[in-house]
């Protein structure tokens, strides 16, 4: 049973945009402080959608979304303030986010203005962040487009925990650096979750960076969860065929552990106009007539739950 009071919990979550384009039909997931939870899937499968969700960014058809369980779909203008001081978000394109006119210094002092916080006790801790995230007070004086984008994703993060959230909703963290640069910022990641003891939701179509860094992972498709679990035990025993196919895709992962090929057809849907059953059972290699009429449920134990008729057999 979780603790509310350091949860974001998602319950049911349906979010349907026009046109009917369903991008989360009826998710329900858990984020604890202290933890690392990766958010895996292909494009389009509403790993974003979800994740802006939880930051007050996509309201829910149907569904809750709650922060210490207070149900975030019905807060006041006052607490949404209260809870873009709680949740943080760090996005993909670190440059757009952060205002070409606004040199460093200015982009990291403006949290502390919006929240009502004393610069003059926060600030110290800001450039102590600063030491730890790599960069240096000369750097303050510097616009955006004058750092590199590792040094633009540094200073995103640190903006992110001037108000000191509990949790960090991390979008792509890694896209488009340098594999030495990925894994200087994911070891600043372990780092700050254990100091802060925050709770971090990675999205990421990336396998290498999920299995280093993360807990729990979700495995998302089509606006679904079709399986998730403790990151060690879904890596190395997916129940789930799209689980096996994404991983037997990079095996980089885990070299020593081998399992065989599993190549899927054609393209994901359009999440307009989602399959009837098992969503995923269209691009299935070990699809039956059940599957193309019964949606499976989420079921199994805690360590490891899918949704499938006909999982694959445990390696344990």
């Amino acid at each position: 049973m979780t603790d509310s009071a350091q949860t974001i919990e998602v319950e049911d979550l349906r979010i349907t945009f026009s046109g009917g384009v369903q991008a989360v039909a009826g998710i329900s997931l858990a984020l604890k402080v202290g933890e690392t939870v990766g958010l895996v899937g292909e494009s389009g499968s509403g790993k974003t959608t979800l994740a802006k969700a939880l930051v007050g960014l996509n309201r829910p058809t149907s569904g809750k979304v709650k922060l210490e369980g207070r149900d975030l779909t019905s807060l006041t203008r006052a607490h949404r303030l209260w809870l873009r001081r709680r949740v943080q978000m760090i996005f993909q394109d670190p440059l757009s986010s952060l205002s070409p006119r606004m040199k460093i210094a200015s982009l990291l002092a403006e949290p502390i203005k919006i929240h009502g916080l004393d610069r003059k006790e926060r600030w110290p801790k800001v450039l102590d962040l600063l030491a730890r995230l790599g960069l240096s007070e000369a750097q303050l004086e510097k616009y955006p487009h004058q750092i590199s984008g590792g040094q633009a994703r540094r200073v995103a993060i640190a903006r992110a925990l001037v108000t000191d959230p509990s949790f960090l909703i991390a979008d792509e963290p890694t896209a488009g650096l340098d594999v030495s640069v990925q894994g200087e910022l994911l070891n600043l990641l372990a780092d700050l979750q254990t100091r802060h003891s925050l709770g971090i939701l990675i999205v990421s179509h990336n396998l290498n960076v999920i299995g280093r860094v993360t807990d729990r992972v979700a495995i998302m498709y089509l606006g679904t969860i079709l399986e998730e679990g403790a990151t060690r035990t879904v890596f190395r025993s997916p129940r789930h065929p799209y689980t096996h196919a994404l991983l037997s895709a990079n095996p980089v992962i885990d070299p020593e552990h081998k399992r065989a090929k599993l190549v899927l057809a054609g393209e994901i849907p359009s999440p307009s106009n989602p399959p009837a059953g098992c969503r995923f059972h269209t691009r299935c290699p070990k699809v039956q007539d059940r599957c193309r009429v019964e949606e499976p449920a989420l079921t199994g134990p805690e360590g490891q739950r899918y949704a499938c008729h006909f999982p694959l057999e445990s390696a344990a």
